[in-house]
């Protein structure tokens, strides 16, 4: 166990100040990067057809709708010839994808298409209707586009109400924009009603979905949903006058794909940092622990901002002075609690700020925030922040129990302290210090300082609390704390 003294502390204190200013550098330093890692692997979209390819697992994953958004601003910043949306996908998240349809693809300012490369179902069916032109693959089908949970099941009648007359505007919006028969899409996602289109009948409590036969089918004077069957996007190009035109699939950069991984790891992120950040506290100098803790929540910020979410300066400038006021707590005003609980909250709020999608914050604001699932965006961050803050718990827990017997850890832990003289001497072991008595001279919340025989001590309250002054006794030590109770 180390025995920490008043000069002692003050020296962790200014070296975790130093870690903590460190941080802001690399977050910051990161941060300005963004733009070079974001193009520089990128191949121009100028004069060329951009392929975006939708697959089995792409419309239930957030982080493709975020790509997507970014493929579209790019295709009209750099002056592309056109869009394919390559389709091969069962479906996915309803109200990312009505996004989609009815925002993104409407701020396009070059022809849209979409290939049914197989099968564009449910979500799928919605992307392939707010593009400008549908092409089916000769196999293929599209439809069957009815509203569900996330899980799959039913939703209660209210809400269905809701959520259906919701998309039932966006269903008419979409088809008198591209021209379409709006019942069309009506019967793939509605059943309440029954729908004729020729000798294709949809009764009342079925789904409509088409063949490429039956989409490309005439039905009152045009194409019932599909223009025309192809076999390749080529072909596809080739109908619309395209062919000659570099074809281009859209990918995300590398940097994108280490931030949607980092994303999708921040609550492990979280764990490590504040586990690294113990043991730091519990080892000498600036070494393990800490550098444990920089890396894991530079790389969270890093990430999360890259992918888009609200981690920004603003938010990692929060995090710091909250570990700041927490430092202060524990080393220069222990027992008051406030700077503790002020830099607790900062922390709490800036992690959970920073994993926050900001394309989903900035369209509610346009949207409105009491439409359906407006808050949905909430829980991911709040679930990983639970788990984060969970594991760290346990993780520490572990440290306190197993580390002081790992070989490794009990070189890196001060376990003896210098006492006054040459320099030289050495106190006794500190299992010797079980049973010495004591003065706490801060309050014990429950950890702070008590001094014994002149030496002052970092130590906790078995009890979980200790006024200052009480006189208290040295209970156990486990290589990271010093318990004590209070002498009744």
């Amino acid at each position: 166990m180390r025995l920490t003294s008043s000069p002692i502390s003050q020296t962790f204190l200014v070296r975790l100040l130093f870690a903590a200013l460190m941080l802001t550098s690399f977050t910051t330093a990161a941060s300005a990067e963004k733009r070079v890692f974001g193009k520089s692997d990128e191949e121009s979209f100028a004069g060329k057809v951009v392929v975006i390819e939708v697959g089995e697992k792409d419309l239930i994953n957030k982080h493709a709708f975020k790509f997507w958004r970014r493929v579209i601003e790019r295709v009209n910043a750099e002056e592309a010839q056109a869009v394919v949306f390559d389709l091969n996908t069962p479906g996915g998240l309803a109200m990312d994808t009505a996004d989609l349809i009815m925002v993104q693809l409407q701020k396009l300012k070059v022809p849209s298409y979409a290939f049914v490369n197989q099968k564009a179902l449910s979500a799928g069916a919605l992307v392939a209707s707010g593009t400008d032109g549908i092409y089916m693959h000769p196999v293929s089908a599209i439809g069957a586009a009815a509203l569900v949970n996330g899980n799959g099941t039913e939703i209660d009648e209210v809400m269905r109400s809701k959520i259906e007359s919701a998309f039932d505007a966006y269903v008419r919006a979409v088809a008198e924009s591209k021209e379409r028969n709006a019942d069309v899409l009506r019967a793939m996602m509605f059943r309440e009603k029954e729908f004729e289109f020729g000798d294709i009948k949809v009764e009342k409590g079925e789904l409509l979905s088409l063949t490429a036969s039956e989409a490309a089918r005439e039905f009152e004077g045009k194409p019932l949903l599909a223009k025309g069957i192809v076999k390749s996007i080529d072909e596809l190009l080739e109908k619309e006058g395209l062919s000659e035109y570099e074809v281009i699939i859209a990918e995300p950069s590398g940097m994108e794909k280490i931030a949607y991984w980092v994303t999708a790891m921040s609550a492990v992120l979280i764990l490590v940092g504040i586990g690294g950040a113990y043991l730091e506290m519990k080892t000498p100098g600036f070494g393990l622990g800490g550098g444990i803790s920089l890396l894991a929540f530079g790389l969270f910020f890093f990430g999360n901002y890259l992918a888009g979410n609200m981690a920004g300066y603003g938010l990692m400038v929060l995090f710091v002075i909250g570990v700041i006021l927490v430092i202060v707590e524990l080393f220069v005003i222990p027992g008051t609690l406030v700077a503790g609980i002020v830099g607790g909250v900062l922390i709490l709020v800036s992690l959970f700020m920073a994993m926050i999608d900001g394309y989903a914050f900035e369209d509610n604001s346009v949207r409105g925030w009491d439409t359906a699932q407006s808050w949905d965006f909430i829980n991911g961050p709040s679930l990983a922040l639970a788990i984060g803050l969970i594991g760290s718990v346990v993780l520490v827990l572990l440290m306190m129990k197993f580390l002081p017997s790992v070989p490794l850890f009990n070189r890196l832990v001060m376990t003896r302290e210098l006492v006054k003289g040459s320099g030289m001497e050495v106190s006794p072991d500190s299992s010797e210090h079980i049973g010495l008595r004591g003065k706490a001279i801060t309050d014990l919340r429950p950890a702070g300082k008590g001094v014994f025989e002149g030496k002052v001590l970092d130590v906790t309250a078995a009890n979980g609390f200790i006024e200052s002054g009480q006189e208290i006794v040295i209970l156990s030590e486990d290589g990271l704390r010093i318990l004590v109770q209070e002498l009744k």
